[in-house]
């Protein structure tokens, strides 16, 4: 629960909604430390056996990963034996196979998803397809993938995250910074908003403009030097992930993603929850659940940059329309019904 990312995002604002009717506890491997704010009656542990990767040796990372899988194993198994709950949330497929070496996948296991479905290689793949038809559901919070799961044999329910629980306060979206928020991983593709923004600077001459990239992660050094090589320290800056996150989508006119899948993708419903629309290519498959193409916001065909630069500039020199997609974005959002998703989580806590 230490790095700033979407799932420790769900796992804290869901862990904050249960507490109120239910005791709840999150277990980690690391410090018993959440980035985001807890509420006191959320209970943390932690099972002392922090994973440590290498990132300039792959082989040295899977030694890590096995010595960790191992010991982790051990050290739940002994916990488990120890403590008693109602309900086993977990939400990834090697916690999944951890926890089934340890006490075994039944009924009281609720398997989450935040991914979208085609984010794993194929041993996690494998995996899911083996352990997850064992537990009492799978909750998936897209549309498209929940029924994909469903026709595989999967115990697939759709229930969308929780809107996250920040300070929520329209954009005046009087300044002119584009920002993207994420994890600088392979998944999250940001090298692409910095060719974006070299376009956008060195071919269109843009030079009022800034991007802002918040986030950290393995290829944030890598970025930098792309940064730096390209000549755009004046136009493209990094910055760290904050707890008070709402000051920087306040600061913000539109936002970009360009992740090769996003599953339900927390920083979209956030960016519009602040009236920031959002350009976005339409990866597998949350965005399409929450965008819609030319009314508050764009939606690009994947992979096609060209489409992409065409939809920035336009978010640039059109002003009235980028506001205009921030006030139906900021509507849109409106309408997220925190009430309803409760609703379908009580159905399945009984």
């Amino acid at each position: 629960m230490t790095p700033a990312g979407g799932i420790e995002r769900v796992i804290a604002t869901l862990a904050n909604k249960f507490c109120e009717f239910m005791d709840v506890t999150i277990l980690v491997k690391d410090k018993a430390y959440s980035h985001y704010q807890l509420d006191s009656r959320v209970k943390m542990e932690s099972l002392d056996n922090e994973i440590r990767f290498d990132l300039n040796s792959r082989f040295n990372r899977v030694k890590e990963a096995g010595r960790n899988f191992i010991s982790s194993k051990r050290k739940l198994r002994k916990y488990l034996s120890n403590e008693e709950f109602d309900y086993y949330y977990i939400a990834h497929p090697l916690n999944a196979l951890e926890f089934h070496l340890a006490r075994g996948i039944n009924n009281q296991v609720i398997l989450t998803e935040h991914g979208g479905i085609d984010a794993y290689n194929q041993v996690y793949k494998k995996l899911k397809t083996w352990l997850y038809p064992k537990a009492k559901v799978y909750v998936v919070p897209t549309k498209t993938d929940s029924k994909l799961y469903k026709e595989l044999g999967f115990p697939s329910v759709y229930i969308p995250h929780f809107k996250s629980k920040i300070r929520y306060s329209k954009s005046m979206q009087n300044k002119k910074i584009a920002i993207s928020i994420g994890r600088m991983t392979e998944a999250k593709r940001q090298w692409i908003l910095i060719d974006l923004w070299d376009k956008i600077i060195h071919d269109h001459k843009i030079l009022d403009w800034q991007l802002h990239i918040v986030g950290d992660g393995n290829l944030k050094e890598e970025y930098l030097k792309k940064i730096e090589k390209l000549q755009l320290e004046k136009y493209v800056k990094i910055l760290l992930p904050r707890q008070d996150v709402e000051n920087y989508y306040k600061e913000a006119s539109f936002f970009l993603l360009t992740s090769k899948s996003e599953g339900f993708g927390m920083v979209i419903l956030e960016a519009m929850s602040f009236g920031v629309p959002c350009v976005s290519y339409d990866c597998p498959s949350g965005p399409r659940d929450m965008i819609t193409n030319n009314v508050d916001g764009f939606l690009v065909e994947m992979d096609n940059f060209e489409e992409l630069e065409k939809s920035t500039l336009k978010m640039i020199n059109n002003h009235e329309k980028m506001i205009a997609f921030g006030n139906q974005a900021f509507l849109t959002s409106k309408k997220w019904d925190d009430d309803s998703v409760l609703a379908e989580w009580n159905k399945l806590l009984n």
